[in-house]
């Protein structure tokens, strides 16, 4: 079902410290998330932020930053229960989007570069893979961003038309192509481009856009099966490939 790889030793690449966005509704994965946020809602057994968890163990992530919103208390009781030490958990009274989210609890000055990851992007076996290619192909002296690309054909419970092109140089393009890959919500992102926009809410489409136009994004193109968990049939999508 994957690539299974031990853990990974080498603690000296340029990315050790990442991000989870775990601050939103989940209104799309109703009535899933009635009750609990969307990184507890379940993928065979399993609670798609501990997917994500245990790959960032895996490949030695020093430092894990989560935002929490909705339904916070439950989701900081998980994370206190599983007793790691370097979580770090900010709680947004109000929601800052995707990229306020980020800058309202790293320190910039000192985290150079950042591993994204949006919780509803499970991998199952692959997530260490994908995660250490990620960090292994990250150049800081040539890269402002880098973006986990994948064919819609390999994406479960993705139902768009695809978001970027890449060049054969691994730059990402915006086009009208109907070729176009999907973006998985998993990055590496230079920090001090968090400055790109000056106000405390936006997302990280705004960033991406911009860097685009500079010809300073790059994407990495993951050739194998995952899941966009954005809805109830694609988390019954997803149970039913693990079986």
């Amino acid at each position: 079902m994957g690539i299974k790889i031990n853990k990974l030793i080498d603690g000296n690449r340029a990315v050790s410290e990442a991000f989870i966005l775990a601050a939103g509704y989940g209104r799309r994965l109703l009535p899933l998330t009635k009750s609990i946020p969307k990184p507890l809602v379940e993928i065979n057994h399993k609670p798609m932020i501990e997917y994500i968890l245990d790959a960032l163990d895996a490949i030695n992530i020093k430092n894990i930053y989560i935002n929490t919103h909705y339904q916070h208390e439950k989701l900081s009781k998980f994370l206190q229960e599983r007793r790691i030490s370097n979580i770090h958990i900010s709680y947004e009274k109000n929601l800052l989007d995707t990229g306020g989210g980020i800058r309202n609890l790293i320190d910039t000055s000192v985290t150079e570069s950042i591993l994204i990851i949006n919780c509803d992007a499970i991998l199952f076996d692959d997530y260490p893979y994908l995660l250490g290619s990620l960090q292994e192909r990250f150049n800081p002296n040539k890269m402002d961003a880098l973006l986990a690309l994948s064919s819609p054909k390999y994406a479960i419970g993705y139902n768009g038309n695809g978001d970027f092109l890449i060049t054969k140089d691994g730059l990402i393009i915006d086009s009208d192509s109907k070729d176009k890959l999907v973006f998985m919500g998993i990055s590496i992102l230079n920090t001090k481009m968090l400055d790109l926009v000056d106000r405390e809410k936006f997302s990280l489409v705004e960033i991406w856009n911009k860097l685009i136009k500079k010809r300073a994004c790059h994407g990495m193109v993951y050739e194998s099966v995952w899941c966009h968990a954005g809805n109830e049939e694609a988390i019954n999508l997803a149970n039913e490939f693990c079986k």
